[in-house]
């Protein structure tokens, strides 16, 4: 059986999570998502419960594992039974959070494809220019 991880923020969960989630599925048997409770580069809408309660009713998302901060990820990434971690393409030539643990355990990694323009950050700015839209078009 192959298991794969996945570490997340997942907030404001939108169609390219779901997407990137059910690519790591058809590349393992089994997929772990690491949930990034506190990320120090993001700052989340959503608490960790909200986040937590939608990734579980994802079909593809086999168990969620919460973690708080980089220190937490190493020894997840350490000693989790695993064989493949995803991350976003966007990754790839970046120097990303336990990279050189990964390679050190030489463990697979995994980029996978974002052929879309769907983030947390345009959604909700889109929120937010709707709620104007409708603002203006209800006081003209």
């Amino acid at each position: 059986m192959k298991i794969g991880l996945f570490p997340m923020v997942a907030d404001v969960l939108h169609p390219g999570h779901i997407t990137a989630i059910e690519e790591a599925k058809q590349n393992c048997d089994y997929l772990i998502v690491a949930l990034h409770c506190n990320p120090v580069y993001k700052n989340p809408v959503q608490s960790v419960f909200e986040r937590f309660i939608q990734l579980d009713a994802i079909k593809y998302v086999d168990k969620i594992i919460p973690y708080q901060n980089k220190e937490d990820a190493a020894v997840m990434i350490s000693t989790l039974n695993y064989d493949i971690y995803f991350l976003g393409e966007d990754h790839k030539d970046s120097d990303f959070e336990c990279k050189d643990l990964l390679e050190y355990l030489h463990k697979d990694i995994y980029y996978l494809k974002r052929k879309h323009m769907l983030s947390s950050t345009d959604l909700k700015n889109r929120i937010i220019n709707y709620d104007r839209n409708i603002q203006k078009n209800n006081c003209g």
